[in-house]
């Protein structure tokens, strides 16, 4: 009955995976509640959204630590998501401190879930990866849309403030842990091969590998751009006259259109070792929406966000380049780690910038030039990244 247990081990991940990003995506269309209800100023609360992405590269290592390696992955997957319970039911209990600090404890939590999750789709499914990790991303897409549409109606339907559309997004990794349970048993009885990285990572030969940083510089871009648009897409519709309502539904349709691009640019577009093809019709959507947000958001607001959801369906290309361009199998946990914690370091920077260059400005025309610009950064890492190495010839390599 091996299938069946391959099933259920795929059904806990694809529940992981829904728990990972309405933590961050339920913050910004409650910017307004938010900042009224904490007194936090525009500057505060762009820190408040960047705090995800700042852990998200700090903590990106943790899963490949000398620690976690002597330890079962799925007990540490198991022992993140009760992390991620407890940071999302802490943020909305005692306050701005309790808030950042909770943020701060999911945030750790995901970061560590990031790199584990991905690896064990390799682990566990081995050539069937590219088939299967799309859908890990559309899942994650799905519940981010999610996050971000029903805050604020769950919001007003419970609390009458913005506590309620937070803290019922615990309930997605008490389920993802209930159903991690099995792996974690299973996993008891496996020998130290099951564990995510057994040999000594080479550190000096990844950082010195310019294909890995081109990785790197892609996921820097990826996130920054991803990133910016969560944390500030909602409070730019809101200054433009939309109502928070709308505001979040906005950034809903962004994240919506994602999700069926996440299957249709890997499938069509992204079969075989050379990912340059879909890395640059899903950057040069970014572009073109971001352009448009610049200088016509008045004149066709729905088409740029539907090209910027185009553009937010790049994850499952990342994961699968970063998987092509490690050099072994032991090398794609570190390469994601570094990809990711460098990457999502840099993007943490992005909301802040995003945010002055606003309020320096008084209006949100340089700050979408700005993105743009990344974005142009964004397309020769994305050539030189799908570019495969000269000695790859398999999947496996």
């Amino acid at each position: 009955m091996k299938w069946v247990a391959e099933k259920r081990h795929l059904i806990a991940l694809l529940l992981i995976a829904a728990a990972l990003r309405p933590s961050v995506t339920s913050i910004p269309p409650q910017v307004d509640s938010i900042r009224e209800s904490l007194g936090l100023s525009l500057t505060a609360f762009g820190f408040l959204t960047s705090i995800p992405v700042i852990c998200f590269g700090i903590a990106a290592p943790i899963g490949i630590s000398l620690y976690f390696r002597r330890r079962s992955t799925d007990t540490v997957i198991g022992a993140l998501l009760i992390a991620l319970v407890l940071g999302t039911l802490l943020r909305p209990l005692l306050g701005s401190a309790v808030l950042f600090a909770g943020t701060f404890l999911a945030s750790v939590a995901v970061a560590g879930l990031n790199i584990l999750v991905p690896v064990v789709f390799k682990r566990e499914f081995g050539p069937q990866l590219t088939r299967l990790l799309p859908f890990y991303t559309v899942v994650l897409a799905t519940f981010a849309t999610l996050g971000a549409f029903l805050s604020i109606p769950i919001s007003n339907h419970t609390t009458k403030d913005w506590k309620g559309g937070t803290i019922v997004w615990a309930l997605l990794p008490i389920l993802a842990f209930l159903s991690w349970l099995p792996m974690m048993k299973r996993q008891r009885n496996l020998n130290a091969s099951a564990k995510l990285v057994v040999a000594k990572t080479d550190w000096k030969s990844l950082f010195s590998d310019r294909v890995s940083w081109h990785v790197t510089g892609l996921m820097m871009v990826q996130s920054t751009l991803f990133y910016s648009t969560v944390a500030w897409l909602p409070k730019t519709f809101i200054d433009w006259g939309f109502t928070a309502t709308s505001a979040g539904a906005m950034l809903a349709f962004a994240t919506a259109v994602s999700i069926p691009f996440s299957l249709l640019v890997p499938f069509v577009f992204g079969q075989g070792i050379d990912q340059r093809k879909p890395m640059m019709l899903v950057t040069t959507a970014s572009l073109i929406g971001l352009l448009g947000m610049a200088f016509g958001h008045s004149a066709a607001t729905w088409v740029w966000v539907f090209m910027l959801g185009i553009g937010q369906s790049s994850l499952p290309t990342l994961l699968i380049i970063i998987v092509l361009r490690a050099r072994s199998v032991e090398e794609a946990g570190p390469l994601s780690a570094m990809a990711q914690g460098l990457g999502y370091l840099v993007a943490s920077l992005g909301p802040i910038i995003v945010g002055v260059i606003s309020r320096s400005s008084g209006g949100w025309r340089a700050a979408y030039i700005y993105l743009a610009f990344v974005c142009i950064v964004g397309l020769r890492m994305g050539y030189l990244a799908g570019k495969p190495r000269a000695t790859e010839t398999s999947l496996q390599k």
